[in-house]
């Protein structure tokens, strides 16, 4: 007899304490479940308020997840060049973004584990068309969203308002859809199957 179940997906985005990594985190994790998700979420802040470093991790499936850690990721999201380690966690043919302004290279072996890697202007973008480099999360998020095909336009936003302070609800709705439309690149996102075979006696 066999047992089917799912592998949740996992997420991880990484950057300097200060940019705004475990709100995206937070509102990723609640779109998901309004998408229909299970979700299970982790964050880790540095010792330092700024310039440590920060992280937040987000595992979601279509079943009930029974643990609710990973090692490895499918998706990994880094902002700022101090979290660049992370990117050995990166399983094969996974999905890697990054933000040009504060990641300067990348790793030259990068490409042995996967060719999907979206350099990301955020940073950028967000002082050049918004004039706050504060808002590069909200356009991180957007972005993600957008190239895995994971959360609705819409249901992004309609989290962002619920989840920031009144001054910002405008400028971060604002962001997200910059990011929305800020790449062009699509890689949806897929869940699979593990097959476990039970052994005599265990059926």
């Amino acid at each position: 007899m066999s047992l089917s179940f799912s592998i949740p997906l996992a997420i991880r985005m990484v950057g300097e304490a200060g940019q705004g990594i475990i709100l995206m985190g937070s509102i990723l994790a609640k779109s998901l479940v309004k998408e229909g998700y299970w979700v299970a979420q982790s964050q880790h802040y540095g010792a330092q308020v700024r310039g440590g470093v920060s992280y937040c991790d987000t595992l979601f499936d279509i079943e009930p997840i029974d643990y609710p850690l990973a090692d490895h990721f499918d998706v990994l999201y880094l902002m700022h060049g101090i979290g660049s380690n992370n990117i050995e966690k990166l399983k094969r043919n996974s999905i890697l973004f990054y933000d040009e302004k504060f990641v300067e290279k990348l790793p030259q072996h990068i490409n042995r584990i996967t060719r999907k890697i979206v350099k990301v202007p955020a940073s950028r973008v967000a002082l050049e068309e918004l004039s706050n480099i504060n808002v590069a999360n909200m356009i991180s998020l957007g972005v993600l969203c957008s190239v895995t095909q994971l959360v609705s336009e819409e249901i992004l936003i309609e989290t962002v308002r619920e989840n920031v302070s009144a001054n910002y609800k405008d400028i971060d709705e604002k962001a997200v859809r910059i990011g929305y439309s800020l790449i062009e690149k699509r890689y949806p996102l897929k869940f699979y199957k593990k097959i476990e075979r039970l052994g005599k006696g265990y059926e």
